[in-house]
């Protein structure tokens, strides 16, 4: 395998960090955010075999499930 091709194949594989962010983007604004992470990792969980990748997203989604306290929106929208 030529150092081309083992770049072209991490380009295919998105990072987690990615993944994790393309689905927090993706979420509705009035989503449980930490509700929603619990599903994802209950669903990584159920995975018949896990990756390094998946272990590290889940690590992240474990982050996400921690309950915040709710922003107002008008801090939400401040611009530093």
């Amino acid at each position: 395998m030529s150092m081309s091709d083992m770049s072209e194949n991490a380009r295919a594989i998105p990072r987690s960090e990615d993944i994790f962010l393309a689905w927090f983007f993706s979420l509705p604004e009035s989503t449980d955010v930490a509700a929603a992470a619990r599903v994802e990792i209950a669903r990584i969980d159920e995975a018949p075999l896990r990756t390094e990748q998946m272990t590290r997203l889940r690590t992240m989604l474990v982050q996400a499930s921690y309950p915040q306290p709710p922003m107002s929106r008008s801090r939400r929208r401040q611009r530093h």
